[in-house]
């Protein structure tokens, strides 16, 4: 394996903020870490059949837990995510790192900066919180001078909702649903926040391009003060698809959080309001000429293209399955993506079955230029377990989805992962030939497993006797798949294969 290069990166801002300098250190100290895979049992521990992969999940592994900080800071517990070297987290990156931390045992991380977040919306900042907060538990002061001139991207409210949303159901964790100060938060930003920036689906399409900035013509964060998109280098944006896609994705997770606590009018309430930002999305957005979504919407009342389509995938915003095919398409069709995008790209390319392209995504993370930056090992475990390995917790249902997505080619196809932190404990997984499963249960209450396979199979068989019909469902884009629920007492292992 070659020597994890560290590259320094210019601070100009170039489409995502969160482009820098590249904090060096030695990889010689990485890569003795990669090199030398865990043993401990209660380890997190991977392997597989396939080499590559397994270095891949190792040096992410390695690289993730080397931004990772164990509590001394003044802020507590947190990972690095945003540009290395500002020794800080920022909204985006953290929602979008959240999955992988938690892979890696990251809860009070995850749990704590969250909390930062939240905690920090404001009136003053015109519901904003802070875009970027550093190890000291300050806002950073390269993105924050004073309540008037700051940072900040207006789609990161409704990222943290979805964050929350997604670290609840791998975790468990109740303060994300009914802690006081959360649910603040999720109220200002679907109502206050979206008011005072005129986000609602009525207005977003005429909000002009300065919103609540003092003497525009003088403020030196003008610009910057309510970006209407994640993509930052496209002049005079009043409006983005990306924003709109992250609204309905902010939307649509309270609507599930309303529904955990038991509330189904508020949780219909704002399931019909993320309905609305879909369908602004595909009636306003969608060009039948060009087969594609615009990107941007401009000042001048136009509209745009450029990046941004991303976020209209990993949101899931649309479920129009001939759009969703032209999207990826377009996305896969474009060579110059930037990492942050890039880092998304295994874990979208699996969820929509693009399973070879998903696969050379992920092998071409640990080697991409910027590959120091956090959000890509984090997203390369991600793309690892939730991707190749199809793991899915949800808390809520006190189930977990396995659906096996091997693509090398080889007699003996296999994968695992052992120790996996999910709710109150861990499993381990592993995968035969895309055909076969087990599941091993260390958690502390029985769980459902719902084991999930690629194709039409009739039935499987459980421990190598038992035989139970499957259901059927279709993939986002009509892929057949045929799964089983099981329920997997405490402390047992559990295999469902095929039947031939």
């Amino acid at each position: 394996m070659n020597k994890t290069t560290w590259i320094a990166i210019s601070l100009s801002v170039v489409g995502l903020h969160c482009f820098g300098c590249a904090k060096r250190n030695t990889a010689e100290t990485i890569e003795k870490e990669i090199s030398n895979p865990p043993v401990s049992k209660r380890e997190l521990a991977f392997a597989s059949a396939d080499k590559d992969l397994e270095r891949t999940f190792y040096w992410a592994k390695s690289m993730a837990l080397h931004y990772a900080h164990d509590g001394k800071d003044p802020v507590g517990y947190w990972y690095e995510a945003a540009l290395p070297g500002r020794q800080a987290f920022c909204m985006r990156d953290m929602a979008h790192q959240s999955i992988g931390a938690e892979i890696l045992g990251l809860s009070k991380h995850n749990e704590n900066m969250l909390s930062k977040f939240v905690a920090n919306i404001s009136d003053s900042k015109d519901w904003c919180s802070y875009w970027e907060i550093d190890k000291f538990n300050k806002p950073a002061p390269v993105d924050y001078t004073d309540d008037d001139h700051f940072w900040y991207n207006l789609n990161a409210n409704f990222d943290i909702i979805h964050a929350c949303l997604k670290v609840y159901e791998w975790t468990g964790n109740d303060k994300l649903i009914k802690d006081p100060s959360f649910d603040k938060f999720y109220k200002i930003s679907l109502n206050e926040y979206v008011k005072r920036w005129k986000l609602s689906p009525e207005e977003i399409m005429q909000r002009p391009r300065y919103l609540n900035v003092k003497d525009p013509a003088k403020n030196s964060h003008r610009d910057a003060r309510g970006l209407p998109s994640y993509v930052e280098n496209y002049p005079n944006l009043t409006a983005s698809s990306d924003l709109i896609a992250t609204l309905y994705a902010g939307f649509i997770a309270y609507s599930k959080i309303a529904a955990i606590r038991g509330d189904q009018a508020e949780s219909t309430l704002y399931s019909e309001r993320a309905k609305q930002y879909r369908d602004l999305l595909e009636d306003r957005w969608w060009d039948q000429n060009l087969s594609a979504y615009h990107t941007f919407w401009t000042s001048k009342n136009e509209f745009a293209n450029g990046e941004g389509l991303t976020y209209i995938l990993w949101f899931n915003a649309t479920d129009r399955a001939e759009r969703i095919r032209a999207t990826a398409q377009k996305i896969m069709g474009k060579k110059d993506w930037n990492v942050e995008n890039q880092s998304h790209f295994p874990t979208l390319y699996y969820d929509l079955n693009y399973l070879s392209e998903a696969y050379l995504q992920l092998l071409a993370l640990r080697t991409v230029s910027r590959n120091a930056y956090p959000e890509v090992s984090y997203g390369a475990l991600e793309g690892i377990i939730g991707g190749t390995m199809g793991i899915r917790p949800i808390f809520q249902d006190r189930r977990v989805e396995t659906l096996p997505r091997m693509t090398v080619d080889n007699a003996d196809k296999w994968i695992e992962i052992e120790n996996l932190p999910v709710f109150d404990g861990n499993i381990s997984v592993r995968h035969d030939n895309n055909m076969s499963s087990n599941l091993t249960n260390n958690t502390n209450r029985e769980l459902i497993w719902r084991a999930s396979f690629q194709g039409s199979h009739a039935q499987v068989s459980v421990d190598g006797s038992k035989k139970f019909p499957t259901k059927s469902a279709i993939g986002k884009l009509g892929n057949k798949i045929s799964y089983v629920d099981i329920p997997v007492p405490v402390g047992k292992r559990i295999t469902i294969s095929v039947d031939k």
